[in-house]
């Protein structure tokens, strides 16, 4: 009882502290947003109203969610098992929206462009200043002040929780609460993801896969996140995805083989050796469980 009391009120807690930063986010982009659109439409000069200025504060709100985001990592083990159908999808819910949130932000050309003047803000003015400068944009390494490095790792990040959730909440574990059907709650709403998040990461690999440096497909769990593509910020979330498609029972894959096989065919082409990895384990455990082939082998 001790128990599910503490986990709801921390799942509440957090749930409601990100909900707030979301919030103040979002309006923070829309400040920027329309004081850079004012500011070219000549409407204000010099009156203090200086967009760029709010850059630190919207780019520490999206570390703080990145970080609220992580720290359900630490109890949602405990959480997936104690938890109630209204504790859970009020937690999902909350990730869902900074999901959303993230997706409209590294779409919106105006506030990218925000953040390009920031970056070059801090150029300086020298010859020197400006070719090192240019030579970090061709490395990729500028990609770590932009917009889209931000958003998508806050994306990243709320998919991440989700899908653990999501997963936790889908197996068949005795020691769950057996108030509510767990497994058909979650069902839907994961595999939604889970097909969505592979076929972006498959368009985004196959789209900008010439531009990344073969050395970041080395440890996608771990470097992954450091140049501004889908596919490299979602490459642990697709890592996890591949270990829990591994690990689901017989009969949970059987009823989502036919859209399950054609994305993990292609994934068999991808450039990442450790992701390439996992979907042969999925193949010699599910697939080849489901023809006669006995796993061993």
């Amino acid at each position: 009882v001790e128990g599910k009391a503490w986990l709801k009120e921390m799942s509440t807690s957090l749930s409601d502290t990100l909900l707030k930063n979301i919030g103040l986010e979002e309006k923070i982009r829309d400040d920027i947003v329309e004081a850079k659109i004012a500011s070219l439409e000549k409407r204000v000069q010099n009156d203090g109203s200086d967009y760029l200025g709010m850059m630190p504060t919207l780019k520490t709100r999206c570390i703080a969610s990145h970080c609220l985001q992580q720290y359900i990592s630490t109890f949602v083990d405990q959480f997936a098992v104690l938890t109630l159908e209204e504790e859970a999808s009020c937690l999902l819910d909350t990730l869902n929206q900074s999901r959303i949130s993230s997706i409209k932000a590294r779409k919106d050309e105006d506030l990218s462009h925000a953040f390009q003047e920031a970056c070059l803000a801090q150029w300086g003015d020298s010859v020197e200043e400006i070719d090192a400068a240019m030579e970090r944009a061709n490395s990729g390494l500028s990609h770590r002040g932009s917009s889209q490095m931000f958003f998508l790792t806050q994306e990243a990040s709320a998919t991440s929780a989700l899908i653990i959730l999501l997963s936790l909440l889908y197996s068949k574990r005795q020691d769950a609460d057996c108030s509510w059907d767990t497994e058909a709650f979650a069902e839907p709403i994961l595999f939604e993801r889970i097909i969505e998040v592979l076929t972006d990461f498959l368009e985004s690999e196959e789209r900008d896969g010439l531009l990344i440096d073969p050395n970041v497909w080395r440890s996608v769990s771990e470097r992954g996140g450091q140049v501004a593509f889908y596919c490299t910020s979602f490459a642990g979330v697709v890592v996890q995805i591949l270990n829990m498609i591994s690990n689901l029972e017989k009969e949970q894959f059987d009823r989502h083989k036919e859209s399950l096989f054609p994305i993990l065919c292609s994934l068999i082409r991808v450039q990442s050796d450790e992701i390439r990895h996992l979907v042969a384990g999925v193949f010699r455990k599910q697939i080849g469980g489901m023809i006669g082939v006995p796993t061993s082998k």
